[in-house]
């Protein structure tokens, strides 16, 4: 495990990160019948957490020597609600596992705060992921 790897896992989040503001702005936009009105101030109000993450990665790509990507992730516009839901599940799931390997590298490589940090963000998408769900069982 070098910096670089560790760099391009960053970067990796980084583009989840950016590709879910991007979705969760769109789903929002999107989202129409009687579950909308709520579905869209959900959505809307993770931006902004999901905003802080792609900030603190960027600044930590930085002070690693690395160049923050410009790409976020791509997603599948879909039209139905549910749908939307089950993508988002899916993805915030896979967010999960991807900072917790990755916090395992930063470890690996004595970046103590950035583990910490990484396991926070784990536990954030965790538990969107479990409001996600919830919801989902109710449609």
């Amino acid at each position: 495990m070098s910096k670089k790897d560790l760099i391009n896992m960053l970067n990796q989040d980084l583009s989840a990160e950016l590709g879910t503001i991007i979705r969760y702005n769109y789903q929002a936009s999107k989202a129409s019948g009687p579950e909308a009105p709520s579905m869209r101030e959900m959505l809307r109000g993770e931006i902004p957490d999901e905003l802080g993450h792609a900030t603190f990665l960027s600044d930590v790509i930085v002070d690693l020597g690395g160049e923050p990507t410009l790409k976020p992730k791509e997603f599948k516009p879909t039209e139905n609600l549910k749908d939307m839901l089950e993508q988002d599940l899916k993805l915030e799931l896979q967010d999960v596992v991807n900072y917790k390997q990755h916090a395992q590298a930063a470890e690996a490589l004595g970046e103590v705060e950035l583990k910490l940090k990484l396991e926070e963000m784990a536990a954030d998408e965790s538990e969107h992921a479990r409001e996600l769900a919830r919801v989902l069982r109710g449609i």
